[in-house]
């Protein structure tokens, strides 16, 4: 997952910085201070922890008719790089790196808001050890996933300052890969310095020309094989393949929304090597349905599903899970990309996946 990131993070940051048709660049520091979420008795030890943060961002904004092919708006895009120590003696601390982007809703020609959604991975210095440090729930592995999403107002001091307040949602988790990963969930304040090099563009270009290119809703029919590797148990090192299908199918209602209800089935070999060493006689074959919805930013898709068990003979789980995709289109047919499944508060896995897309375009809007 974290090769996975980095790719991503790589190529966009690669692909913009030594961009020419760049119409707005920014460079930003920010101090941030929060407190860690204990959201299960597992974590209780980190309870009360004080985290403390220092960020740097570099950020974009391109207003070419492809960036609005990708993204269907002109957002902000940056990558991060951020430092925090959690105040914890068992969390320690992390240095995380992160692709993220802004839709802005402005107030006015000096004022307005920035919606953040980051996702890259993150090095954590005190995993779960059973000698070392045996009382860390929270994760496991020296390099997670991380994920984050703020809300950002802003007021721009001149044309190359501005000073946004913030406060952002954080999350870590190795997607189930090793356990224990409770994960690490916590929320800080930020106050955000930003310097624009060569001055923030007030005026953005008229979209009708651009809706009128890229107004096709397209529904799809989507089917898919997925897998991953797991353990058994917080002390398992030998790990198990998991192995499945589903499809799904997706009708668009907007430039950047889609709903989706779909079907899977897998096979889940950690399972049925767990029920096998608790004498437990049953089948490790799940099937669930699932409803979401997705974000359609161009090439990428942000997925999101709630889903219930139609078949489910382990112990192990609640009735109801939800999903959390990340994809990348590669071509009118084909897409791949990484999937968390989790059940209520715990990850349950991280599968990569590969997607094979029929379209059905409908009607211009």
């Amino acid at each position: 997952m974290s090769i996975f990131f980095c790719c991503i993070i790589f190529t966009l940051f690669y692909s913009n910085v030594f961009a020419q048709d760049t119409v707005e660049r920014r460079w930003s520091l920010s101090p941030s201070y929060g407190f860690v979420y204990a959201h299960s008795k597992d974590v209780e030890n980190t309870k009360g922890s004080r985290p403390f943060g220092i960020q740097a961002d570099y950020a974009w904004r391109k207003t070419d008719s492809l960036t609005y092919k990708k993204f269907f708006g002109f957002p902000v895009q940056g990558v991060s790089l951020v430092y925090f120590d959690y105040d914890n003696k068992v969390l320690g601390n992390g240095t995380l790196a992160a692709y993220f982007i802004e839709p802005e809703i402005r107030w006015g020609k000096r004022m307005g808001t920035h919606v953040r959604m980051a996702a890259g991975f993150a090095w954590l210095s005190n995993p779960f050890d059973m000698v070392n440090n045996p009382n860390n729930n929270s994760y496991s592995t020296h390099i997670s996933g991380y994920l984050s999403l703020g809300i950002q107002p802003y007021l721009q001091l001149s044309e190359k300052w501005q000073l946004m307040l913030g406060a952002t949602y954080r999350h870590l988790s190795n997607g189930g890969i090793k356990l224990p990963n409770k994960g690490v969930n916590w929320i800080t304040g930020e106050a955000v310095v930003c310097y624009f090099p060569n001055g923030k563009k007030q005026v953005l270009p008229q979209l009708q020309y651009y809706r009128q290119q890229h107004s096709n809703k397209i529904n799809r029919t989507d089917v898919w094989v997925f897998g991953a590797p797991r353990g058994t148990n917080d002390e398992s090192k030998t790990k198990y393949g998991l192995l499945g299908v589903g499809a799904q199918y997706a009708v668009q209602t907007g430039n950047t929304h889609a709903f989706t209800a779909g079907v899977e089935f897998y096979h889940d070999n950690a399972d049925r090597q767990q029920m096998k060493d608790s004498g437990i006689d049953a089948s490790a074959l799940k099937a669930g349905t699932m409803i979401g919805h997705e974000f359609l930013w161009g090439r990428f898709i942000f997925s999101q599903q709630l889903g219930i068990y139609l078949l489910d003979k382990t112990p192990y789980y609640t009735a109801w899970f939800h999903r959390w995709g990340l994809y990348y289109r590669i071509n009118e047919k084909w897409m791949t990309g990484i999937n968390l499944k989790a059940h209520k508060h715990v990850a349950n896995f991280t599968d990569l996946r590969v997607i094979y897309t029929v379209r059905n375009k409908r009607k211009q809007y």
